[in-house]
């Protein structure tokens, strides 16, 4: 079972939601993918690939937490594997100056294994839905896009910037 819930985010907003929980909740931040099979932590919560928000998981600032790694051969790295991690994964917004892929922020509460429900650890959680509780709070809920937007998104969105919600089907445009 997992947790999650949809951004609309330009990169300043992103930088500044990462502020927000560091101050709150405090956080580290690292990259989803690494060369080693140890994960990379990394300082700015905006890397920008190809107009993409790259930070991809946030974690608790305690040393106790868990963070399994799995190798992608065919691309020479290791990846973060959000589901046996206690990590938030955080997929950034797609940003191209006129249009705003929407993002989200997401955590398993557990897995199974062996056929077992395994819960993550009591610290994990209870820092994660502390972690959620203060980025909704920094955010402007919108209840037509299902969403939580950054304040400098928002005024993007008001002067004709369109944000764009992915879906199976194709792309929605509000």
């Amino acid at each position: 079972m997992g947790r999650q819930f949809q951004v609309y985010l330009l990169p300043s907003d992103a930088v500044r939601l990462v502020e927000v929980l560091r101050q709150e909740v405090g956080l580290r931040l690292l990259a989803s993918r690494s060369p080693e099979p140890k994960p990379i932590e990394v300082e700015s919560p905006v890397q920008t690939s190809a107009g993409y928000i790259r930070v991809d998981c946030l974690i608790a600032p305690a040393d106790l937490i868990t963070v399994k790694l799995d190798p992608l051969e065919k691309q020479s790295c290791w990846s973060v594997n959000t589901l046996f991690s206690e990590v938030i994964e955080f997929s950034g917004c797609h940003y191209d100056k006129t249009t705003l892929k929407r993002g989200r922020l997401f955590y398993d509460t557990g897995f199974y294994k062996s056929g077992l429900w395994q819960e993550k650890s009591k610290h994990f959680l209870n820092w994660a839905e502390t972690a959620f509780k203060a980025a909704k709070r920094s955010l402007k809920r919108s209840p037509s896009l299902d969403a939580y937007i950054g304040k400098d998104a928002d005024r993007w969105h008001s002067i004709g910037g369109e944000f764009v919600a992915l879906s199976i089907k194709g792309p929605s445009k509000t």
